[in-house]
């Protein structure tokens, strides 16, 4: 009687997702994840969008797979049709007269401590810029969603270009302004989806040329993400939120190296930045001939940067 009040809990869960789920993995497949669960990985993508989708209160589609980093194998995939946040607060508009398209983006995925697979994303309309967090509950392979928008930001043009979990359910924000700079530091709290009015981290200010992208954060508490000035090419840079200034008493920020790739310095940004549980660092970047994505590994002394296998993502996150 338990195993059929399991299955049957189990068809209700999937159907209530409003998903396609590819299933039959099998014992093999389910056993190699827990046996190498830092290369299982989860892959995003956004799904169209349909004419009637309410982009201020509902979050984008998405395709969610999880795939072997090894061999590239991709071991389920879940499309979450759009969703209805539960926060549908008002949030500051600006109508703008000269308007072509409504369309929403993908900013990047993050996996919280206690398994939560977490989505910024941000929609554009003739009224502002919406931005939203979309959150997956429970199995990899058949997760419940969630969704909650972003509120707080004072101007329409704000927009979350990147994410990093800290403690206490916060999230550390990379914030851009219509998705270019001037890029700002930010929080908020993800139980509420409301960005936080002071800075209490002492974060620091960023040049307002400069673009700045793809948080992450190694094993030892170093933030990392990317920066790219005016000559165009992409560089690491690394703080620490216990390291400050003594002059200004801001965090302060490091910069690396210039990422480079077969010995050329890289022209383009990344697409994504992760480390896995080995403390291995992960790029998703565009492939030699710029038509498809492909992940590399990062060297963070040196900057370079070494091919591992085309993959099909807009952003990724390890289990």
């Amino acid at each position: 009687m338990a195993s059929l009040k399991r299955r049957q809990f189990g068809q209700l869960a999937a159907a209530s997702l409003t998903s396609t789920v590819v299933a039959g993995l099998s014992t093999q497949a389910v056993a190699q994840k827990a046996d190498t669960k830092e290369k299982i990985l989860y892959a995003v993508n956004l799904l169209s969008a349909s004419n009637t989708q309410n982009r201020e209160n509902q979050t984008p589609g998405v395709e969610l797979n999880t795939a072997d980093l090894v061999t590239g194998r991709i071991l389920s995939k879940v499309n979450r049709l759009s969703l209805a946040v539960e926060n549908p607060l008002a949030v500051t508009k600006n109508p703008r007269a000269f308007f072509l398209n409504d369309y929403s983006r993908i900013t990047k995925a993050i996996v919280l401590k206690n398994g939560t697979l977490v989505i910024s994303t941000v929609s554009s309309t003739k009224n502002g810029y919406f931005n939203h967090l979309l959150f997956t509950i429970g199995s990899a392979t058949i997760p419940v969603f969630g969704g909650r928008k972003v509120l707080g930001f004072k101007r329409a043009n704000q927009t979350v270009e990147s994410l990093l979990s800290l403690p206490n359910n916060q999230l550390l924000c990379l914030v851009g302004t219509e998705g270019v700079p001037p890029f700002s530091f930010r929080t908020l709290d993800f139980t509420t989806g409301r960005v936080f009015a002071r800075d209490e981290l002492a974060l620091p200010s960023l040049p307002p040329t400069h673009r700045f992208s793809n948080l992450c954060q190694d094993l030892k508490g170093n933030i990392f993400a990317t920066e790219i000035g005016s000559e165009g090419f992409p560089c690491l840079i690394s703080m620490n939120l216990q390291e400050k200034a003594l002059i200004t008493g801001n965090i302060k920020i490091k910069r690396l190296t210039p990422l480079t790739f077969e010995g050329r310095p890289l022209s383009y940004d990344l697409q994504d930045l992760t480390f896995s549980s080995d403390g291995q660092l992960y790029a998703l970047a565009a492939d030699s001939n710029r038509k498809n994505t492909a992940v590399y590994t990062v060297d963070v002394k040196s900057g370079k940067m070494g091919l591992l296998r085309n993959f099909a993502a807009e952003k990724f996150a390890f289990l």
